[in-house]
């Protein structure tokens, strides 16, 4: 316990050092550690180079590595980011932000049934969450608590005060439907291996064990479910994107529907990645099994 109250302690200090500094200065942090760990220390840097060679069949091996160096770039902005937006104002945060769609929250919460926002982890998704619960003046979402009860309680007052609140992922069933009584949002990252939970969908044209809460919950509810992304501009701003609600139906069964909806999703966020594959998370493992790790256009020739 006293490991978990050092650690705790390391990471506040270094949380509040991050914003001693510029946004641009801050950056310039993140690359390094970013490069850091692309030429030092290199951890998953394997595992983000075998899934894009996978994703990417046709790049050659310098694209394939400078994507690679790219990527841990920019997970280290997204890690110093994180620090320093969260403990801004919303009024300081909105100057780096450039935002379409956010009509569309009203729009959905209209129905009166709470709304479901999609997204993924790709380009800031912290960053995403923090300007949700402030348009939204209240967003929840599913998180597995941390194992350092210390850090736990401080990212999740951080998180708090910016309008985002936790639902444990232990019975997180009974929690969604309690906010959505309410009718109020929440934040579901559905991108990552769902292991035996999930269903086998196509990503990148490769199956991939797939989360489908989203649309489990919105057809069961008949909640409006709103793709929402938010990444990095070249000039250092951030395009938020809020696409217009969509109102699950039934077609034939509810297991084909489920399939449908969460394929449609999952496919929207593939086309961002591959718009700006730097910017989504690669390091997680999101395609397990090695027969997967095949594009379904090869396995037909």
């Amino acid at each position: 316990m006293f490991t978990h109250y050092l650690e705790a302690l390391l990471f506040r200090t270094l949380f509040r050092a991050i914003n001693l500094f510029s946004l641009s200065a801050a950056r310039r942090i993140g690359r390094f550690l970013g490069l850091i760990n692309f030429h030092i220390i290199k951890v998953r840097c394997d595992v983000v180079e075998k899934q894009l060679h996978a994703a990417f069949p046709h790049l050659s091996e310098k694209e394939i590595r400078n994507l690679v160096r790219e990527i841990n770039i920019s997970y280290g902005y997204t890690a110093i980011e994180f620090c320093w937006f969260s403990l801004k104002t919303y009024d300081e945060v909105k100057n780096y932000l450039i935002i379409d769609g956010k009509e569309h929250i009203e729009e959905a919460l209209s129905f009166g049934r709470g709304c479901i926002i999609f997204s993924g982890h790709f380009g800031n998704w912290e960053l995403e969450a923090q300007v949700l619960g402030n348009l939204t003046g209240k967003i929840y979402a599913v998180a597995k608590e941390q194992k350092n009860p210390y850090f736990n309680t401080f990212i999740n007052r951080i998180r708090e005060s910016n309008n985002l609140y936790l639902i444990p992922k232990k019975g997180a069933l009974r929690g969604i439907v309690d906010t959505l009584k309410v009718n109020k949002s929440i934040l579901m990252l559905g991108d990552q291996n769902a292991g035996k939970t999930g269903i086998l969908l196509y990503f990148f044209g490769m199956l991939a064990q797939t989360n489908p809460g989203t649309a489990k919950i919105a057809l069961k509810f008949n909640t409006p479910v709103i793709f929402a992304v938010c990444y990095r501009l070249p000039d250092g701003k951030f395009h938020v994107v809020l696409k217009e609600p969509l109102m699950l139906k039934f077609d034939k069964s509810l297991e084909k529907s489920i399939q449908f909806y969460t394929q449609l999703l999952t496919s929207e966020l593939e086309q961002m990645v591959r718009k700006y594959p730097e910017q989504w998370f690669w390091f997680h493992r999101r395609w397990l099994q090695k027969k997967h790790l095949i594009p379904e256009e090869s396995k037909n020739e």
